[in-house]
């Protein structure tokens, strides 16, 4: 339907005659009759009456092909009215996507005119004000275009300007942002042409059904019934629509002590917090304290390199555009270069196309490029160090400082290091011998290194950079 009416408003545009119309004292250029277009329909299409050529040229005013000048109606009159044939580039078929920048720049433009000629109309005045509130951020761009296209519209003639006035009138009076194209095919006749199926498409369907009862789909229905109901059974105690929250919740009382024990910067986490981070690595990462836990932990199996590596990338993605570039170049020379001081161990493919999307000068290939490198690293701290962490005294004395809290008033960083100087004590006593076999899992044997000191344990804020020993000098 689409090119039949680009072919026929292309043919009317090429035939009609246009002249300059009086109305009343008003000079109306490059203007035709509602008589000359039925007329002119008629011989075009070889309708077989007047009526069948009128409903024709209505369709072409719906579809917004020919607008009425003066007089706005929704359907041609076959009499003296006035009518144009809009500009192609304002036709449904080429202008199918209509933007609010562009609407913004238009009525401001016509706010810049005389407003006795070009004032906006009520809803105008509405969409407008809206599209301030929306588009303040880059209200200086509007602007300015606006005045551009203001100064070259005001080198044409006259009579172009008065033409060109109408056809961009006309077209925003039927495609405002939000409005649908009216030649997009609506989703009822889509589904009628898939109903036109032929005999190989049903044989097709036949197939699929019979594969369907074979692979019992419903199964995946009563698994994915079983998964909801773990999943909200597992977080149960942490959702506050399901358990009421212990202080009270802060948005329906006056008591924010909640907000206050859940802090990033709190002394000790609470019990309820601790016990979360078991439930996966995703949470785990998700909570400021939980990451110095972890990297605390990595370091004493000298792989903390692969949780600084993900907070860096993560550091990364949302920062702006500006730094993009710099920050990049730092998480190379810290990670991923030879020689570098914390190097990372990913695999070769891996680190060939992450240096090709370093080497792009797009700023977004850079944002991005370390996205493989990211996901190799933090699944294997999902699947080889998470455990470990989950099981290590680590771990176990955070959550023997939580649930003590109130009682001996003892840090989490300080609880580890007490714990760490029992253990040295302990190994003391009890030395190994040659027959004792070490594991990786096996965290008795060793006591914590210097770096669980309190000391040597403050709290991070949120990571902002990270400069390899090469950028310093």
């Amino acid at each position: 339907m689409k090119s039949t009416l680009d072919a026929l408003a292309l043919k009317i545009a090429e035939a009609v005659p246009l002249k300059t119309h009086k109305y009343f004292r008003i000079a109306v250029p490059q203007a035709f009759t509602g008589q000359t277009l039925v007329q002119l329909v008629h011989e075009i299409t070889h309708a077989d009456d007047a009526s069948d050529a009128l409903h024709i040229a209505t369709l072409l005013l719906h579809y917004g092909y020919i607008f009425p000048v003066i007089e706005q109606s929704t359907v041609v009159k076959d009499d003296n009215t006035l009518y144009r044939i809009q500009l192609p580039y304002f036709w449904p078929s080429h202008a199918q996507q209509t933007d609010n920048v562009e609407y913004a720049i238009y009525l401001n433009k016509r706010l810049m005119r005389n407003e006795l000629k070009h004032g906006l109309e009520e809803d105008e005045v509405e969409a407008y004000n809206k599209l301030v509130e929306l588009l303040g951020h880059m209200w200086g761009f509007i602007s300015v275009q606006a005045e551009m296209q203001l100064k070259i519209q005001k080198e044409r003639k006259k009579s172009e300007k008065v033409v060109f006035d109408s056809e961009e009138r006309a077209f925003w009076r039927m495609r405002r942002p939000g409005t649908s194209n009216c030649l997009e095919e609506p989703i009822q006749k889509i589904e009628r042409k898939l109903r036109k199926c032929t005999a190989g498409i049903y044989r097709q369907e036949i197939e699929r059904l019979k594969f369907g009862l074979k692979t019992k789909p419903w199964l995946k229905a009563m698994k994915a019934s079983e998964t909801m109901v773990g999943w909200c059974s597992q977080f149960f105690d942490y959702d506050a629509f399901m358990t009421a929250s212990t202080p009270a919740n802060p948005w329906t009382s006056d008591d924010v002590s909640l907000w206050v024990i859940n802090t990033d910067l709190v002394e000790v986490p609470t019990e309820k917090r601790v016990r979360r981070w078991a439930i996966n690595v995703i949470e785990l990462t998700r909570d400021p304290i939980g990451r110095q836990v972890l990297e605390t932990f990595l370091e004493s199996e000298f792989s903390s390199e692969n949780i600084r590596f993900w907070m860096a990338i993560q550091d990364l993605k949302y920062s702006p555009n500006c730094q993009i570039e710099l920050k990049a170049q730092r998480v190379h020379d810290e990670f991923l270069a030879n020689g570098a001081p914390c190097q990372i161990n990913i695999d070769s493919r891996t680190l060939d196309n992450t240096l090709q999307l370093l080497g792009e000068e797009l700023a977004v290939s850079r944002r991005f490029a370390f996205s493989q490198a990211e996901e190799n690293v933090f699944t294997l701290m999902s699947k080889d160090s998470y455990p470990r962490f989950i099981r290590s005294q680590i771990y176990k004395g955070v959550l023997s400082a939580a649930q003590q809290q109130g009682t001996k008033r003892l840090g989490w960083r300080n609880f580890i290091f007490n714990m760490g100087m029992g253990m040295t004590n302990m190994q003391k006593r009890t030395p190994l011998t040659s027959k004792h076999k070490m594991s990786r899992d096996d965290n008795s044997h060793t006591s914590l290194p210097k770096q669980l000191s309190s000391d040597s344990l403050p709290l991070k804020p949120a990571p902002q950079s990270f400069i390899s020993p090469q950028l310093k000098k």
